[in-house]
């Protein structure tokens, strides 16, 4: 028998993760019907239709179709039968899937409380709305009315909610209410049994009777003790009553409470008591016995047998049980549709459980309650009606007349059987002709095996209806949207131009790869198509049949090849899952190609089917009607009383007869139909259980009927009559030789006690078929020429003898012969018997086959033996005869030349070869054996060959052999395209013909799949391949191509919407057709890669121009992607194509456009775009994959060549960057290795040497290199390609790209350096990477020098580090560019921008703030040998440069620019910058040199003015002009003028150039120039708009100061210049153009410092100057030398206080040299004392605020500068502060002293003075001191210090001064004291204030801004309050300083 599989069996490709996720969102989907369900339901009365909507739409839930939904009756009645009569089913299978259905693996635990609660309300629905209906009636009608309503609800309501009920307990039997209403329910039915049952269930208390301390009885349990006894009391059942617990006093009181609840359901009518009181066996025993009908759901005889057999499966497991005796008939529907009763209007019934199940009924006769009711669980009208295969039984008699009853009733209310299905049974369509496949698609649903996930795709279910999913609004939207006609013609015909046009693009893509594939195959002497224009012509038929039917159409439709092409394209537009099936996964046939899976057992039973015999497939074979005869055959069961195994064997007999009594076989008379008629599989599967199960019945009942004891009767008559038991006889010995061979062959499973019994079986009906065959030969002599039973019977007894091993196998031949010889002398017509596999033929032709067969058993089983492992015997046996058998076949193979596009069959070319092209082995030399091999082969099938090919395949493969393993797979390949073009594959039936060929077209994918990888590994596995064989792959190939296109063209129609395309029915049809088209593009790419490989291996071995050869090749590709990539075809097969193509493009890079082509291969592999901006450039929609390193380095050169093509900055802005950074991710940066490390130490040592002037202009004549060693290897091969200096370039250019306004970090640059100066070691002969580098090193300056002038001021070493390795990198640049540089256009240019940029470098390093300082060699000092003595000294290396040769290098440098870039205004202006400072510097390079004149700096000037642009930007007019050229040309002339070289009319003229000048008047006297230079000025600082350019300003200032130094209102006009500059708080105003040299923005700052305070010294402005310093010391990192700036504003500053002060330098020294230290101090005392006692009005002492304003400005120095010189400034002011008041305080102390002693009461107390009073001090002149001897302690620098601070601190507490004679106005000058009169006494009360803190004068720090209050800079105490203002750094020297009248 054939094998399948079941419809149960997943797909492995199905995961764990989708079978969970599946079921737990159809549970979700279920729980909210349930919850919706039940919300309607409590809602009352008003919903009841909404909720029987909602139940009805619950039930249509998947949950409900799962295995573990059902019983576990259900499941183990369904699963035991099926297993018990299935002998191919084995019993462990059986009892697995019941236990995983009964454990619900992975079901969510909220599964079986859904299933119960969804069955208990349902059923407490249905009698809700009986309760309802009960009212209504009862108030709307009459008594009578609502009798007939009531018992016509019951009766069906009642049964439906017992179903349901049964159901819910089923999956909880702990609910005891619903056992109550159970209960309740039985009684109302009459079924005191059903009651009875249900309340003992509740009061069972035998499992906690022996506990100690039992639980008291709950209410349920009490209720239904009470329930219990009167039911027993109503029945009379004395004996159970005693068994019953009585209830306590407590629980009678509980009943009497609740007595109204003893009756859970009480508006149910209950039956009459008398009713209840007839005994079960009394009503039982009066009851007569029934028919036992079988209802059979389909009109079919397959479905009848099944009926019978589930019935007896039924019976013989315990599960119905029929009284004995009783009668069978069966019961046939009015159509083939499942029987569905109406359910009641207003109750909702319960659908049908399971998928597929039909429903059950039980009908009850009158019981003696008179109640005739009917249980049932019909199907809801909503439900969607699906085909029934099960068995459903109608039981006459009542539920309590049958004892076992109740009990089915709960177990399931259903007697539903699984039918068998064929094991390997994927659709019900693929092993069944057309008819059938129709009846199975509608009728043949049925529920599945238990499996861990229900999928529909796997038995080609088509999803059900919705179950309350509502659609979304987009989809509801769309589908009511109506467009106006006007816009749907528009849109219907704007639709069909694009169609049109899509169809000529598609058309003009096949054209030329076919036509290239034709050209190229023809000069390798290979015919093909040259256009796909007839093959689209066929497609296009099977969209829209062509008006034109004409024989010549006709015939051309019936070539072989438009056959297929047909095939293959509707197959495609009318796709199934069975055809994604077969193509995917077999559909059930064994692959031979495939040797994954070969063993012995697979092997052998493959040569022994396919070398059996096979039914014709030349003449249609008639398919038993379903239901022909069948309602004869039914009303036959009625007539007489008949049991179950009569009822079988009359089935079986009316299939098996001759005798046709029920008109079947009308087409053949006197013929069965088991040989007339082809029966379905189904039939025949059922007949063979029932004969299996039947046997030892119908063989005794044949027996009897054949052999009833008598064996001499020879009447003509009986034997006639026996004819038809005779020919059944022999047909069922046929069919049981059929089980036989099918469960005996090598790959079957069943056991051995089934193979014996079916031996015997087999045996005993084979004898019986002797005898019966003896007694027809007794009876008629011409039987056996007549009706072939007697050759019918030899035939099976041969082929019992050979399958049952019953004689040697020679006898077998021998017999076989015999009947060979027999049938040719009685010339008896061929015999088909399509039913029987093991004999489906007998003729001549079947016997020599059968011979044949057992010939080269022999040779065939060795092969694939166990002893056979020895690869080089097996190939020395096998390859000879398979290189025969295709020599035999070669000629038939060579027609496929001609099948493109005719192809017929040459017979010529079948007799032309007569030796084998492998062996040379004449065909006349072979010995007999070997002849019957080949005839073998000849008439074995493909799948034979294949699977020989294949072992020969697989032991090359062990010896490892790939170049014949490639040839045989290219023969397999042949053989399978030649059998598709045999009358066998095109003679057969559309749908089997398309079938097959997409079997075999699974086994071309897998060939082509490990053809395709073994070429593209190795190779050398094209070595065995010479030019025939080339040839004969490349035919193959080319047929392929042609007929895969068809869906090819398919598709293109699909996808622009000419047809449209299938809809798989379910989520797993869509998923395996996509899988299915997947696998078809990937079977046309790989057919298209293949063509090419042979192709160019074919070019190599014929001797045709190779040039030309490889450009028909490289065509070949670029067609073929052409066509594939638009499809989107080249992702497919793992890109084999685009990778090929990767390979071969820089192989033979000949052709045009390659490189649009290898750009296209790039995107597609790696998503990567190399041809940015490119509109041929197309997205073919593959997923890139990870580029890796070896093909990252192999698609450097075109990166390349497209980034050489953009300019830097688009470069950066463009998606090639983005490409670029990818590859390097993968490149990387390799590590250092010996070469790179030596060539490093020389490159660093270079760019830290000294500049040498020589080597400066030896670079110009392109000498210069360093000693690198020569380097090799991938990272040298990365190097020369430019890679490393493109991403060096493209970082600088990043960072030059950058808009800065802020300091930002030089990681750009960083990484610039790195990858050129990594690029450099690899190799040093790069000028554009040296000066790239040089670039990198100028930015790095910039990057220093442009925010802040800290590293000018401090690090100015770093700073000439990288000038001197800059002016390196442009040495080595000009001198490689000199002797290497290509004279491209691009090139000249970017040499131009190198000799001016190292020009700017010169020039820019020889001048402030550089000054020089990178030439210097001071610090390389070199060792030199003294002249004639012994030693050395250090000098220096050689002369340095000097600023006249740095300026004369650098504008040579500038004209070799100008030569190529005559029109850049900034190399004039450079140059003329240069030629000036050659004029105007003070020495020469060398003695000799002559010094220039001004006139060519002059002209440069001028031709960078004319060379300016008009504008900034002409997209921008509203931007500044360049002013640089005409104030550089402004400023020179100016100079020469005022040096007297020039004179003011030339000037003028020379001035005429710039427009800014010529809008003032010319001048003719010299003493009108300043005024015009002004004016000039003027004019370009009004074009200054933004006001960048400062250096205008400083230049009018500087004119008007140097036109009168000495004049006052020059100095005022220079400083009211200098204000634009100079804020009035001395901010300096100043920015940075954009033009302006780096380090010269700090420059300018300084020198506009240093001319502004000799402005305001001269001026006298002390407050600018202390304003101006205050600026300065905030802002260190403004100016350059910051330091020095300083020291001069703090010097001039002090020079201007003395000299408005007049203090003397040195003053200090002078007068206290002489003083004592103890006079110092009491003088010191005094005047702190006296300065602390002034008030705040009066305290207007220069010499105070003198020392206030010095001390403030120490503290702002805070050391930055040496602070000596503001020390010895403050002593001096002390010193003249001493000198000057000392004299004043001890005058007045002396005067206060005399007055005291002058008063009365002192003279009278005391006349004269005591005698040791000391006399007070004399007037205190130094002159009044008598000298002493002793050494006089001098007074110190720091004590001076100190006693000067100490005067600006204010007293700590308040005192009360009285001062009898204040001091002389200290308003007056300090040289000039005059003398005041005496003031009255003044009592001055001084307050310290609270918010100052000032104890000491520690100096203040550097960060603090010098705008601030200093801590001795006090406010006027009792001044007047006033508005704050900021107080100058010296506040009052000014009031001070004029009231000294200077």
């Amino acid at each position: 028998m054939s094998m399948f599989t079941a419809l149960n069996i997943e797909p492995e490709s199905d995961t764990e993760d989708e079978v969970d996720n599946s079921k737990e969102i159809q549970i979700e989907e279920a729980l909210k019907l349930y919850q919706n369900a039940l919300k309607l339901h409590s809602l009352g009365p008003p919903f009841f239709d909404r909720a029987k909507e909602a139940y009805q739409a619950l039930f249509r839930s998947e949950v409900f179709t799962y295995i573990e939904s059902l019983s576990e009756a259900q499941r183990v009645s369904y699963y035991e039968s099926f297993a018990a009569h299935s002998p191919r089913v084995d019993q462990k299978l059986v009892i697995e899937s019941t236990a995983a259905a009964s454990s619900a693996d992975g079901t969510p635990s909220t599964l079986p409380q859904i299933l119960y609660l969804s069955y208990k309300n349902h059923g407490q629905f249905l009698l809700d709305c009986l309760k309802h209906r009960l009212q209504t009636d009862w108030q709307q009608g009459s008594d009578q009315d609502l009798a007939k309503s009531a018992q016509k609800d019951i009766s069906e309501t009642i049964s439906s909610s017992l179903g349901l009920f049964v159901e819910a307990l089923d999956r909880d039997d702990t609910d005891l209410e619903l056992w109550r209403q159970l209960s309740k329910i039985g009684e109302s039915l009459g079924s005191t049994r059903l009651a009875r049952f249900c309340l003992e269930v509740i009061v069972d208390r035998d499992d906690i009777a022996a506990e100690a301390w039992p639980e008291p009885l709950g209410l349920q349990e009490i209720f239904a003790t009470e329930r219990l006894k009167s039911l027993l009391q109503h029945i009379n059942d004395d004996t159970s009553q005693c068994s019953i617990l009585g209830l306590d006093r407590k629980q009678q009181g509980l009943i009497q409470m609740f007595k109204a609840q003893l009756d859970p359901l009480p508006y149910l009518p209950t039956p009459p008591p008398e009713t209840l009181k007839v005994r079960n066996s009394d009503f039982f025993l009066t009851t007569p016995i029934k028919r036992q009908e079988i209802v059979v759901p389909l009109r079919t005889w397959s479905s009848c047998g099944k009926a019978i057999l589930t019935q007896r499966q039924r019976e013989d497991q315990g599960f119905s049980n029929i009284p004995s005796g009783v009668g069978y008939t069966l019961v046939l529907h009015s159509s083939n549709q499942a029987t569905h009763e109406k359910p009641l209007e207003d109750a909702p019934a319960v659908e049908s459980i399971g998928n597929g199940s039909p429903k059950a009924e039980v009908h009850v006769d009158e019981s003696p309650s008179g109640l005739n009711k009917s249980l049932s669980l019909p199907q809801h009208d909503g439900a969607p009606e699906k085909p029934q295969s099960s068995l459903a039984i109608h039981s006459k008699p009542s539920i309590d007349s049958a004892p076992s009853a109740v009990p089915d009733k709960i177990l399931g209310m259903t007697s539903t059987s699984i039918p068998l299905q064929k094991a390997g049974e994927v659709s019900p369509g693929l092993q069944e002709d057309a008819h059938n496949e129709d009846l199975q698609e509608n009728h043949s649903r049925t529920v599945s095996l238990p499996t861990r996930k229900r999928s529909n795709g796997a038995a080609d279910l088509e999803d059900g209806e919705d179950t309350g999913r509502s659609r979304s609004k987009r989809i509801k939207a769309r589908s009511s949207i109506e467009e106006p006609t006007v816009r749907k013609d528009a849109a219907a015909r704007q639709l069909e131009l694009y169609q049109q046009g899509e169809v000529r693009f598609y058309e003009y893509l096949d054209e030329q790869a076919f036509g290239q594939s034709a050209r190229l195959l023809s000069a390798f002497g290979v015919k093909a198509a040259e256009s796909a224009s007839e093959l689209k012509s066929q497609v296009h038929a099977t969209v829209k049949p062509p008006a034109d039917n004409s024989a010549d159409a006709e015939e051309l439709a019936k070539a072989p090849h438009n056959i297929l092409i047909r095939d293959l394209a509707i197959s495609v537009r009318k796709w199934n899952s069975g055809m994604s099936n077969i193509l995917l996964h077999g559909g059930g046939f064994e692959d031979p190609v495939n040797g994954a899976g070969i063993n012995r057992n697979s092997a052998l039973r493959v040569f022994l089917e396919q070398s059996s015999l096979r039914p014709r497939d030349g003449q249609p074979k008639h398919v038993l009607d379903d239901d022909r005869g069948l309602e004869l055959f039914a009303e036959s069961t009625k007539q007489g009383w008949m049991s179950l195994d009569q009822m079988a064997f009359a089935w079986i007999k009316a299939l098996l007869s001759p005798k046709d009594q029920f008109n079947l076989t009308h087409c053949a008379p006197r013929a069965s139909t088991y040989e007339a008629l082809v029966w379905p599989d189904t039939l025949k599967e059922t007949i063979v259980q029932l004969l299996v199960n039947s046997d030892d019945f119908i063989f005794s009942t044949m027996q009897d009927e054949v052999l009833p004891g008598s064996e001499d009767r020879t009447d003509m008559g009986n034997a006639s009559e026996c004819r038809p038991n005779y020919a059944m006889i022999q047909a069922i010995f046929e069919i049981h030789l059929d089980i036989y061979g099918r469960i005996t062959n090598p790959s079957s499973e069943v056991d051995g006690s089934t193979r014996t019994a079916q031996r015997d079986r087999l045996q005993r009906w084979a004898s019986l078929a002797y005898h019966s065959v003896r007694c027809c030969g007794k009876s008629s002599d011409k039987l056996v020429s007549e009706d072939n039973l007697y050759n019918r019977f030899l035939w099976a007894y041969a082929a019992l003898l050979n399958i049952c091993e019953l004689c040697p196998r020679d006898l077998v031949i021998l017999y076989y012969q015999g009947l060979k010889q027999g049938l040719q002398e009685v010339g008896t017509p061929i015999l088909e018997l399509c039913n029987n596999a093991v004999m489906p033929e007998i003729s001549t032709e079947a016997a020599e086959k059968q011979i044949s067969r057992l010939t080269t058993m022999d040779f065939f089983t060795s092969i694939f033996s166990p002893e056979s492992e020895d690869p080089a015997k097996l190939i020395a046996s096998l390859e000879p005869i398979l290189e025969m058998s295709l020599q035999r076949d070669q000629p038939h193979l060579s027609t496929l030349s001609q099948s493109i596009p005719d192809i017929t069959a040459n017979e010529e070319a079948r007799q032309s070869v007569n030796q084998s092209p492998v062996t040379n082995i004449p065909l006349s030399a072979i010995d007999s054996h070997t002849e019957q091999m080949l005839q073998f082969l000849d008439k074995a099938s493909l799948s034979m060959r294949l699977l020989l090919w294949r072992k020969l395949i697989d032991a090359y493969s062990d010896i490892q052999y790939p170049p014949r393993i490639l040839l045989c797979y290219m023969r397999c390949v042949r053989l399978i395209i030649s059998y598709f073009y045999s009358a066998e594959h095109l003679d057969m039936a559309e749908d089997n013909r398309r079938k097959e060929f997409f079997r075999w077209l699974r086994s071309l994918d897998e060939l082509l799949t490990w053809t395709l990888a073994l070429t593209m590994s190795d190779t050398k596995s094209l070595d065995s391949m010479d030019e025939s064989n080339l040839q004969d792959a490349m035919q193959a190939l080319a047929v392929l191509q042609y007929i895969l296109h068809s869906f090819v063209v398919v598709e293109d129609l699909t996808r622009i919407g000419v047809c449209d395309p299938p809809e798989p029915v379910n989520n797993s049809a869509k998923i395996a057709y996509s899988n299915a088209m997947t696998m078809m593009r990937e079977m046309v790419v790989k057919v298209w890669t293949l063509q090419y490989i042979f192709m160019r291996d074919s070019a190599s071995q014929c001797s045709v121009d190779p040039c030309a050869t490889n450009a028909d090749l490289i065509l070949y590709l670029k067609s073929t992607h052409r066509l594939l990539g638009p499809r989107q075809y080249c992702k497919f097969s793992n890109k084999v194509l685009l990778k090929l193509l990767r390979d071969e493009i820089p192989r033979i890079d000949n052709f045009a456009d390659s490189e649009l082509e290898f750009a296209q291969i790039i995107l597609d592999l790696y998503g990567l775009k190399i041809c940015p901006g490119s509109k041929e450039i197309e997205d073919h929609d593959c997923t890139p994959e990870t580029l890796d390193r070896p093909n990252a380095i192999a698609i450097i050169d075109r990166v390349m060549v497209q980034a050489n093509r953009l300019n830097i900055r688009d470069l950066l802005k463009s998606e090639l960057r983005v490409t670029i950074e990818k590859m390097h991710q993968v490149i990387k940066m390799p590590k250092g290795t010996d070469g790179p490390l030596h060539n490093r130490r020389v490159f660093n040592t270079f760019l830290k040497s000294p500049i040498n002037p020589i080597k400066l202009f030896r670079a110009l004549q392109g000498i210069g290199e360093l000693p690198f060693q020569d380097l090799r290897g991938e990272v040298f091969s990365i190097a020369e390609k430019r890679w490393y200096f493109l991403q060096g370039h493209l970082a600088l250019a990043k960072y030059r790209s950058q808009k800065r306004i802020s300091p930002a970090g030089a990681d750009d640059l960083d990484v610039a350096l790195t990858f050129l100066k990594y690029d450099i070691e690899q190799g040093c002969e790069k000028w554009e990477t040296w000066y790239r580098l040089a670039q990198v090193y100028d930015a790095k300056v910039e990057e220093e020098t442009l925010w802040t002038a800290d590293k000018l001021n401090s690090n100015m070493e770093e700073i000439t580090g990288l000038q001197r390795s800059s002016i390196h990198c442009y040495t080595m640049a000009v001198a490689t560019a000199e002797r290497c540089s290509e004279p491209s256009f691009d090139m000249v240019q970017k040499v131009a921008d190198l000799y001016y940029d190292f020009a700017a470098r010169v020039y820019g390093s020889s001048r402030e703030p550089f000054e020089m300082g990178v030439f210097g060699v001071d610090k390389f000092p070199k060792h030199f040998n003294y002249n004639g003595r012994v030693g050395t000294h250090q000098e220096r290396p050689f002369r340095p440069v000097t600023v006249y040769g740095a300026c004369k290098f650098a504008s040579g440098l500038l004209r070799r620019a100008l030569v190529q870039k005559p029109d850049n205004w900034m190399t004039w202006y450079m140059l003329g910058k240069c030629l000036w400072k050659m004029f105007t510097c003070k020495e020469t390079n060398y003695p000799g040199d002559h010094r220039t004149s001004f006139e060519p700096a002059l002209t440069a000037f001028k031709t960078a003015i004319e060379h300016l642009p008009e504008r900034r930007d002409n997209k921008h007019s509203e931007k500044e002009p360049v002013l640089e050229p005409h104030y550089k040309l402004a400023s020179v002339v100016h100079k020469l003028v005022f040096a007297e070289k020039l004179e003011a009319e030339t000037a003028c003229q020379i001035l005429n150039i710039t427009p800014y000048a010529r809008r003032v008047p010319p001048i003719q006297d010299p003493d009108d120039w300043e005024g015009y230079i002004l004016h000039v000025l003027k004019l370009l600082r009004a074009a200054d708009k933004s006001n960048w350019h400062h250096r205008m300003v400083l230049r009018a200032a500087r004119t008007i100061y140097q036109g009168s130094p000495n004049d006052h209102l020059a100095l005022l006009g220079a400083k009211m210049e200098l204000t634009q500059i100079f804020t009035k708080t001395m901010t300096i105003q100043v920015w940075k153009p954009e033009n302006e040299r780096v380090g010269r923005h700090f420059v300018y700052m300084t020198r506009y410092v240093h001319f502004f305070l000799q402005l305001l010294f001269e001026l006298q402005d002390s407050a600018g100057i202390e304003a101006i310093g205050r600026q300065i010391r905030r802002k260190p990192g403004k100016f350059f030398r910051h330091g020095a700036l300083w020291h001069d504003t703090c010097m001039t500053h002090l020079t201007l206080l003395r000299l408005k002060s007049g203090v003397p330098n040195e003053y200090s020294d002078s007068l206290f040299k002489n003083i004592s230290h103890e006079l110092f101090v009491q003088n010191a005392d005094r005047l702190e004392s006296w300065a602390q006692q002034l008030s705040t009005a009066a305290r207007k002492v220069v010499e105070l605020d003198l020392m206030r304003e010095a001390i403030e400005l120490k503290k702002t120095n805070n050391n930055l500068m040496k602070p000596a010189v503001i020390e010895d400034f403050i002593a001096d002011v002390y010193a003249f502060l001493y000198q000057r008041m000392t004299p004043e305080l001890i005058g007045l102390e002396n005067e206060e002293e005399s007055r005291s002693r002058m008063r009365v009461d002192h003279l009278m107390n005391s006349e004269k003075p005591p005698a040791n009073t000391p006399s007070p001090d004399p007037a205190g002149k130094p002159e009044d001191v008598a000298p002493t001897r002793q050494r006089i302690r001098g007074v110190g620098r720091k004590e001076l210090q100190k006693r000067a601070e100490a005067l600006m601190v204010k007293p700590a507490t308040t005192q009360a001064v009285v001062a009898a004679k204040p001091p002389k106005s200290p308003t007056a000058p300090i040289n000039e004291l005059p003398s005041t009169p005496r003031s009255t006494v003044q009592i001055v009360i001084k307050q310290r204030d609270p918010r100052n803190n000032d104890t000491s004068s520690v100096p203040g720090s550097v960060q603090d801004s010098a705008d601030d209050e200093s801590e001795l800079s006090d406010p006027v105490e009792d001044a007047p309050a006033t508005t704050a203002k900021a107080r100058p750094l010296f506040p009052n020297l000014g009031d001070s300083l004029s009231g000294s009248g200077r």
